[in-house]
Order: structure tokens, then C-alpha cells, then sequence
């Protein structure tokens, strides 16, 4: 059983892809989303190493990594949608994020929305590590955790839009500018 459950999480560990998105083609159920996320931090940190989770901290179903310049692009379920766990891949750090603090609404699947330039402070550090010392229980236990607020900000820029409307030049879906909200 053991090394069932060990070759599972090996499986899931190696096949996750980017998250990022190839084209702007959507099902009925979902839509795409965009972005920039920028951490304040008292050490340099490497965008490509940061992984942003989407409504859950456990399976990465809907996570993105940050391209070399911050930006974010994925698809998303319809409706209401929070960012809830920030990993930093170069040590293992990770930052539960509260459910719906830093939230979303996307109802519509035949637009495209620029969620902002999100903006947030975070140094990743020794208590940022998971303890996965007691294995598939330990990993639940600290994806369970609620997590705690942290000083963000978020702000609309041109740069964005021009950047996605570069990667995806044959995009005929209309974007609309609909900005994460803090929830304090």
C-alpha cells in the first residue's frame, strides 16, 4: 500500500505541466484568466520558480507557474475563484492563503479577464517549509491550513494586456478588465 500511494504522489509530482495555457480556446464550464503577480520580498526570487494554486492548496488542479517577467495565464471553472497557496519551488517554501482573500468572480466563457497586477509582500522562510514528515497525513495536514493574511495590493496596467495580447495574437475573444479583490 505503502508504495502505492508513494508511486501516486511520485506520478503527480512529475506529470504536473505549467498550467499555462497554449490557446484562448475554452469549454462551456471555463474560462481564461490573466495576469501579474509581483512578491516584495527581503531576497531576490526567481519568478519561474514560483507556482501560483488556485481555490485548493493540494492537487494543483487549477495552478500556474509565473513566466520570467511575473506574468500568470490559465484556465479557470466559472464563478467565483481565490488564489490559496503561493509556493516558492527553490527551497520548498509554501503560503496558504486564506480562502477568499485574494478573490476572483469569472462568469462568462466566451471572455478573457485581466485579473490586475497583483502585488503582495512575502519572504519566504524556515516557517514557511512544510512538515511532510508524517507523509500523505502530514501533506493533508498543512494543505489544510487556513493560512494568514498578507499586505496586498492590486493595480491595472496596459503592460499586462499588451503583454497577453502578444502571446496570443490570434485571440478574438474580448478581454475584460475585472480586478482580484481583497477581502480583509
Amino acid at each position: 500500500m505503502k508504495k502505492l500511494i508513494l508511486g501516486l504522489l511520485v506520478l503527480m509530482t512529475f506529470s504536473c505541466g505549467s498550467g499555462r495555457i497554449a490557446t484562448t480556446e475554452t469549454k462551456q464550464t471555463e474560462t481564461i484568466v490573466f495576469g501579474k503577480l509581483t512578491i516584495e520580498s527581503d531576497k531576490a526570487l526567481i519568478n519561474k520558480k514560483i507556482l501560483m494554486h488556485f481555490n485548493e492548496r493540494l492537487w494543483g488542479k487549477h495552478a500556474v507557474w509565473l513566466d520570467e517577467s511575473g506574468y500568470f495565464y490559465l484556465k479557470m471553472p466559472l464563478g467565483n475563484n481565490f488564489i490559496a497557496l503561493l509556493e516558492y519551488r527553490d527551497g520548498g517554501y509554501y503560503k496558504n492563503i486564506p480562502d477568499n482573500y485574494i478573490s476572483i468572480n469569472v462568469p462568462l466563457t466566451d471572455k478573457i479577464y485581466y485579473i490586475g497586477d497583483i502585488s503582495l509582500v512575502w519572504t519566504p522562510s524556515a516557517t514557511d517549509k512544510r512538515n511532510n514528515a508524517g507523509g500523505v497525513v502530514g501533506v493533508l495536514a498543512e494543505a489544510s491550513k487556513k493560512g494568514e493574511k498578507v499586505n496586498v495590493s492590486v493595480s491595472e496596467s496596459d503592460a499586462a494586456i499588451n503583454y497577453f495580447k502578444q502571446m496570443f495574437p490570434n485571440n478574438e475573444k474580448e478581454i475584460i478588465t475585472s480586478l482580484a479583490i481583497t477581502n480583509n
